[in-house]
C-alpha cells in the first residue's frame, strides 16, 4: 500500500389511521423538499468528524458571538466519550474533546489531522502517527503518546480496564497500539482494514490516567484537548460550554455554546422563532412553510448518513425468524408514498442501506417492490396466512417522523393480515434497551454511518454476534462481510459489498425504508453549514450582527 498523507487544515403531517388517507393525497401538488440544500445532490462533506471543523467561514461583519445557544430533541445520555452511541450526544462531546483525524470538508474521501500532524501506512496492517506538538488539555497538562494508549486501553478493555466500553464495537479490528516516544503512535490491525483511518475520527482521546482514582468520573465531568470546557451540565435542560484562548486550533469565534434540550417540536420551533435558540435539529417538515417566511430564521436541507430501517427481531423465533415472512413485511410497505406524504419527500428510498453517495452504492440493486399480493402469499406459503401479531418499540424525540412513519404502516400491514402495534418510549429507555439487547419484536431505528460505507452497518447491526445492533445471522453474509472489512483493493471491495446486498434483499434482516434529508432551522445571525453526519462543531461557527 502506498502510504498516505495528511493535508492537515484549521479550520405532522400526521398520517391517518385509514390506508386510502394517503391514496387521496396522490392528485396534491407542491409536495417535496424545499430546503437550501439539493437532497439528490451527494455530500461534499463527508461523516464521522468529531472534533472537526465543519463550520462555514467568516465573513465580513463576523463578530465575537457572546452566545450561541443549540437545540436538540434529546439530552446526552452521559459525557464518558467512550460509553455512549449516541449522535446527540457526541454533539456536545466534540465541542470537548478532539480525535486524532477528522474528515475533509472539502473531500470526504480525504482525512485532515485533529490531533495527528501527519499519518501513514507503513504496510497494510501497520499505521504511523505523527502527533501535533504544544497541544494541551483543558487542565493544563501537555497531550503526548500516553494519552493516546491510554485512550485506546479504555476503549477496548485493556491495560487496566478489565472490559471493552460501550464504543468498543467500531474497533474490532485493532491489535496493538503503542507509543514511540511522545511524540509517535504506532497502531497495528489484525488485518488489513480499508476503514482504518475513518475509525481514527471516531476516537474521542481522553487523558491518561484520568480514570484511576474514579472509573465514573468522566461520566458527568470534561478535561479534554477540545475547543471547549465545560461550565455545568443541566440534566434534562442544558449544557452550558465556554470557549478556550488556548486551543490549539485557534479560539472559537463563538464564546459561549449552550446545548438545550427540548423534545417537543413545536417548542424547539417556538425557541428559534422567538430568538431563544439559534440552531434546532430535526425541522418538522409541515413547518418549513412557516419558517421560510420568517426573515429572522432559515432553513437548510442536508443529505444524511442516517439511514432508517425496522430492526426485526430473527433470533427468538417466531413469525420473524422465517426469512418469507420478513420478505413479506418489506413488499406490504408501500415506502415511496410513506415518503412522499408523510415525510413531504425529505426521505430517499434505498433498497437495503446503500444511498447513492454510499461506498458500494450499484444503481441496478432495486427496492423490494410494494406488492400486497405477493406478501400475502408468502405469508401463507410460511405458515401464516391468518397473520399474527408484532410489537415495534419507537424512540420519541430523537428520529423525525419515527412515530408518523410507524403508524403508516400499520394500514398496509393490516391490509396483508399482520396487526402491528407500537411501544412509544423516551430515547433514554430505548438506548437502554437496545444495549441490553432487550427488543422484543423490533424497533424502529436510523443507524448514522460516518463512514459512508456499508461495512459500518453490517459489521455491527448483520453480522451474527450478541455485542452490537445485530439479531440477525446469515452466515454467508458474516463470511463475505469479513472479506469485504479485509480487502484494501476498492473495486473488489465495492463488488463483494454490492454481493451482500443482494443477499440482504433476498433474506431481509429488517424493513428497509430511506435516508433521511436532514432539516435545520437556523437563525439569520448564525453563520454555520449542517453537515451530513448530522455533528455540530461549533468552533467555527460566526455570528454577525
Amino acid at each position: 500500500m502506498h502510504p498516505h498523507s495528511v493535508r492537515i487544515t484549521r479550520r405532522s403531517f400526521l398520517y391517518g389511521s385509514a390506508l386510502t388517507s394517503i391514496a387521496a393525497l396522490s392528485a396534491c401538488s407542491g409536495v417535496g423538499p424545499t430546503g437550501d440544500g439539493n437532497p439528490t445532490t451527494p455530500p461534499t462533506s463527508g461523516g464521522g468528524a468529531p472534533g472537526g471543523s465543519g463550520g462555514s467561514a467568516s465573513g465580513s461583519g463576523a463578530a465575537t458571538a457572546v452566545k450561541v445557544t443549540v437545540a436538540q430533541g434529546v439530552d446526552p445520555t452521559t459525557l464518558d466519550p467512550m460509553q455512549q452511541r449516541e449522535t446527540t450526544t457526541e454533539n456536545v462531546l466534540i465541542q470537548l474533546y478532539d480525535t486524532l483525524l477528522t474528515r475533509s470538508t472539502e473531500d470526504g474521501t480525504k482525512f485532515d489531522g485533529v490531533l495527528v500532524e501527519n499519518y501513514k501506512m507503513v504496510d497494510d496492517i501497520t499505521m504511523s502517527l505523527t502527533l501535533k506538538k504544544d497541544v494541551t488539555f483543558s487542565d493544563g497538562s501537555a497531550f503526548t503518546s500516553a494519552d493516546v494508549v491510554y485512550s485506546f486501553d479504555y476503549l477496548l478493555g485493556r491495560g487496566e480496564f478489565s472490559d471493552p466500553s460501550i464504543a468498543a464495537y467500531q474497533f474490532g479490528t485493532i491489535d496493538k497500539v503503542v507509543a514511540d516516544g511522545d511524540g509517535e503512535v504506532t497502531i497495528t490491525t489484525k488485518e488489513p482494514d480499508p476503514l482504518l483511518a475513518g475509525r481514527l475520527t471516531q476516537l474521542f482521546v481522553i487523558k491518561d490516567k484520568s480514570l484511576a482514582k474514579d472509573p465514573k468520573k468522566l461520566a458527568s465531568t470534561a478535561i479534554g484537548t477540545g475547543p471547549y470546557t465545560l461550565d455545568r451540565w443541566d440534566r434534562n435542560s442544558q449544557v452550558v460550554l465556554t470557549a478556550r484562548k488556548d486551543y490549539h486550533g485557534g479560539t472559537p469565534k463563538v464564546q459561549n455554546v449552550v446545548f438545550r434540550t427540548i423534545p417537543d417540536d413545536a417548542s424547539r420551533l417556538a425557541a428559534l422563532k422567538t430568538g431563544d435558540v439559534d440552531l434546532i435539529t430535526n425541522v418538522p417538515a409541515d413547518n418549513i412553510a412557516e419558517l421560510k417566511s420568517n426573515d429572522k430564521v432559515r432553513v437548510v436541507d442536508v443529505p444524511s448518513a442516517r439511514i432508517a430501517s425496522v430492526w426485526l427481531n430473527t433470533l427468538d423465533g417466531g413469525p420473524l425468524a422465517k426469512r418469507d415472512v420478513r420478505v413479506a413485511l418489506n413488499h406490504a410497505i408501500d415506502v415511496d408514498s410513506i415518503i412522499k406524504y408523510v415525510m413531504s419527500g425529505y426521505g430517499k428510498r434505498v433498497a437495503t442501506f446503500v444511498p447513492e453517495y454510499f461506498e458500494g452504492y450499484d444503481a441496478s440493486i432495486k427496492p423490494i417492490t410494494f406488492d400486497p399480493t405477493a406478501a400475502r402469499k408468502l405469508l401463507a406459503d410460511a405458515g401464516y396466512a391468518d397473520g399474527f401479531e408484532m410489537t415495534l418499540m419507537v424512540p420519541q424525540g430523537r428520529y423525525p417522523f419515527a412515530t408518523e412513519v410507524v403508524q403508516a404502516m400499520i394500514p398496509y400491514l393490516k391490509d396483508v393480515g399482520v396487526t402491528l402495534k407500537m411501544n412509544v418510549v423516551e430515547f433514554g429507555v430505548f438506548a437502554s434497551a437496545t444495549q441490553a439487547r432487550k427488543i422484543g419484536d423490533g424497533f424502529y431505528g436510523a443507524w448514522g454511518n460516518s463512514f459512508f460505507n456499508p461495512l459500518d452497518e453490517l459489521t455491527v447491526a448483520v453480522v451474527s454476534g450478541d455485542r452490537g445492533f445485530s439479531w440477525y445471522s446469515n452466515k454467508e453474509v458474516d463470511k463475505l462481510t469479513a472479506k469485504a472489512g479485509e480487502t484494501i483493493d476498492a473495486d473488489q471491495r465495492v463488488a463483494i459489498l454490492q454481493a451482500i446486498e443482494r443477499d440482504l434483499l433476498d433474506d431481509p434482516p429488517f424493513i428497509f425504508l430511506f435516508a433521511y434529508i436532514d432539516l435545520y432551522g437556523l437563525s439569520s445571525r448564525l453563520d454555520f453549514k449542517p453537515r451530513s453526519d448530522e455533528l455540530l462543531p461549533m468552533r467555527d461557527a460566526t455570528v454577525t450582527g
